[in-house]
């Protein structure tokens, strides 16, 4: 579900802080247009994907709720994301709409709790509302295309870098070194509650580390993507990215399809 396409102009950087109006306003209608939906389909007495959505966010903040109780076969007209992050019970979200950028398009991902992640290229560039956020990720350099790194016949490591910026530690200008590689085998991933695990070695895996530079403390933080088809199309279908060596947030598309080579 893209909501609009607008022209990025400036920096290569998928920035929070340095959006234009327009994208401000962008951002805005896509908050409304996510709310109304919600509103007109519960008034409609709808039981559409928003509607379902929310009663499962609502369910997971009662005692006793069930771990993992989402559907298995949503509402088509919408994407989903099931994200899973500490201290929360796994969720849907749901793509509110796409913002084109030279280094990739730019998924933005809302929760019914307001919450935000943007993916470039199935990377964290941006969140809003988890317990850690980076409010910004900049890239040197466009990081290698998934689709050359599968087509390898080899193993190659890719060497790039970033940095961001982060609350609420209110750590800026984070620098980091990534180190990219393809997997030889399936990672040691806890994979219970998502089907990723029932095909998980049809998939191209990788790994990719992130080791602090310069005089920014900080640990290393590790990194997984798999690679493969979700609705026709080659992409990153799960991944497991850290903002903090104990913030993970785990992301698959879902629902899950196609396989992967």
């Amino acid at each position: 579900m893209a909501l609009g396409v607008p022209q990025l102009t400036g920096a290569l950087s998928p920035d929070f802080s340095q959006s234009t109006a327009h994208h401000r306003r962008l951002k805005q209608f896509g908050a409304f247009f996510f709310a109304m939906t919600l509103l007109l389909a519960g008034c409609a007495g709808a039981g559409g994907a928003m509607v379902e959505t929310t009663q499962l966010w609502l369910q997971q903040l009662q005692p006793g709720a069930a771990s993992d109780g989402l559907p298995q076969q949503p509402d088509p007209r919408f994407r989903y994301l099931r994200v899973e992050m500490p201290g929360r019970s796994p969720a849907l979200w749901v793509l509110a709409y796409v913002d084109e950028h030279p280094m990739g398009d730019i998924e933005v991902w809302f929760s019914a709790l307001s919450q935000v992640i943007k993916l470039q290229n199935g990377r964290i560039v941006g969140t809003h509302g988890l317990a850690v956020d980076w409010t910004a990720v900049r890239f040197d350099a466009a990081p290698p295309q998934w689709s050359t790194l599968t087509a390898s016949q080899s193993s190659p490591v890719v060497v790039y870098e970033r940095d961001h910026d982060e609350i609420p530690s209110y750590r800026f200008g984070v620098r980091e070194q990534l180190v990219l590689q393809a997997a030889a085998q399936v990672p040691p991933l806890q994979l219970h509650g998502s089907r990723v695990a029932d095909g998980a070695g049809h998939y191209a895996w990788f790994k990719e580390t992130a080791v602090p530079q310069g005089t920014q403390n900080g640990a290393t933080l590790t990194n997984w993507y798999a690679w493969g088809l979700h609705l026709g199309q080659r992409r990153v279908v799960y991944s497991e990215q850290c903002l903090k060596p104990d913030f993970c947030v785990r992301m698959q598309r879902w629902p899950v399809q196609e396989g992967a080579t």
